[in-house]
């Protein structure tokens, strides 16, 4: 991930004479568009590049001046490669990324007998690719770019198409009109001016987050419940001693469970960008503010993190994160539609957030294209956006959900000494060599083929 990848997405999506697409506000927009997508996140931007691919016009709104570097997702794999892959992104994203070949579940790190601290025992092993695999097939192996470099991926490649405009500063105010039969009138106002204007399009995608201003302008509520604990995400400079197999990695504890995995290709011998994301205590009622201090972090590091110490360390991002499990009740109201995080969030353990999202908006885009330009052959417009809603709802209620749940309470459910006998897929996946093909393709069915909606074949087999 060199710096020259960073400045050329930034140039991408923020060069103003490069593409004449990049405005700054409200007083610059189109009365009308065909699609408005609220939110210009990676979920939004995806949605606009396929769209924008498929020759139809977008407005992308988003209310911060620019793409948040907010340390979030990371990492991406199973049937969300191959989506990328079809719409032409795959490639690009392994250019500006890396690859690593999965995951594993540790104890806590141990003394070392040098006054430092080793990588604690491997409870079990979760491999997306094979051990010895350098070629990485598209569905091979765990695709690594961070979220904000992806945005600004997604909105430089959606800029190219001429189909789409981005604008930044700018909010979605109220939704005045929201017809099947006419389309959705919405009023936008320019953060910096407060100036605000009225914009037509034929349908509106809301991908504007767990705190979605379009969910609530659509009334919808936001069933579920929120864990007690909270996150605390941190980017952090560490030196790399050793090259594992599997990089990416949980540490099993009662309280401070954790992720950790690099955010930059991970070489030996040098100190590269990792992600330790760390769960504070449930009964910790600590401001922000005193959560994220270098002090309460480095003492989290203690807990999770092998090397020498003193350690030596340098945080260079960090934030706190609130844990979900919530979905709307539809994803659909009349031409608004919701994709990612405004319809549905969860536990992010295990990467089945913002993958899931990318997901979403395949299947949204995809349903617009059919809707928009093909009418002769789908002309039930109403029944292919209640389809949308439905398929991928069932994907969240019965397998992200779920799944996700389930990957954070094995985190501290089991005391370190006797998860590997206590938990199935622990004691399962202590030796993936031992499992039978069969076995290995039961546990990872669902991630290529439960995840991804294929809209135009549900279609096909309904008509």
């Amino acid at each position: 991930m060199a710096a020259s990848n960073n400045e050329e997405a930034l140039n991408g999506v923020h060069g103003h004479q490069d593409n004449g697409h990049q405005e700054n506000g409200v007083d610059d927009i189109a009365s009308s568009s065909q699609v408005l997508v609220v939110g210009g996140g990676a979920v939004g931007s995806l949605t606009a590049y396929k769209l924008g691919r498929a020759g139809i016009d977008v407005t992308v709104i988003e209310k911060l001046p620019g793409v948040s570097d907010s340390p979030r997702a990371c990492g991406y794999y199973g049937a969300v490669h191959f989506m990328l892959h079809e719409v032409g992104l795959y490639d690009l994203i392994r250019k500006e990324g890396f690859m690593t070949r999965g995951l594993c579940w540790r104890k806590k790190p141990t003394d070392d007998g040098k006054g430092g601290k080793a990588s604690g025992d491997m409870i079990a092993i979760q491999p997306l690719s094979a051990p010895n695999d350098t070629t990485f097939e598209v569905g091979a192996g765990l695709l690594n770019l961070p979220q904000a470099d992806l945005n600004k991926l997604f909105l430089r490649e959606a800029l190219k198409t001429g189909h789409v405009r981005v604008h930044y500063n700018t909010e979605l105010v109220s939704i005045l009109e929201n017809d099947p039969s006419t389309g959705v009138t919405v009023r936008l106002r320019n953060n910096e001016t407060n100036a605000e204007r009225k914009l037509h399009a034929s349908y509106l995608v809301g991908a504007d987050g767990a705190h979605s201003v379009v969910r609530k302008a659509l009334s919808l509520p936001f069933p579920g419940h929120t864990w007690p604990e909270r996150l605390i995400a941190t980017n952090v400079m560490v030196y790399n001693e050793i090259d594992p197999i599997w990089h990416t990695f949980f540490v099993i504890d009662p309280v401070h469970y954790t992720i950790a995995t690099p955010l930059e290709d991970p070489v030996p011998g040098k100190t590269t960008l990792w992600r330790y994301t760390i769960a504070a205590a449930p009964d910790d009622t600590r401001k922000v503010e005193e959560l994220i201090t270098d002090e309460n972090i480095m003492g989290l590091y203690e807990n999770c993190m092998a090397g020498p110490r003193p350690l030596q360390v340098e945080i260079k991002a960090r934030t706190t994160y609130k844990i979900h499990q919530r979905c709307v009740p539809t994803m659909r109201k009349g031409n608004c539609l919701l994709a990612g995080d405004a319809a549905h969030v969860n536990c992010p353990y295990g990467a089945l957030g913002l993958n899931t999202g990318m997901l979403d908006a395949d299947a949204l885009a995809e349903t617009l294209i059919m809707i928009l330009n093909e009418p002769q052959k789908y002309p039930k417009a109403d029944d292919l956006l209640s389809l949308y809603s439905d398929e991928r709802r069932k994907v969240f209620q019965f397998f992200v959900d779920p799944t996700s749940t389930q990957n954070k309470l094995r985190l501290h459910s089991h005391p370190e000494e006797t998860a590997s006998q206590e938990d199935w897929l622990f004691r399962m996946m202590r030796d993936p060599s031992k499992l039978s093909p069969r076995q290995l393709e039961e546990l990872a069915r669902p991630y290529y083929e439960t995840w991804r909606t294929d809209m135009r074949k549900l279609v096909g087999d309904l008509a």
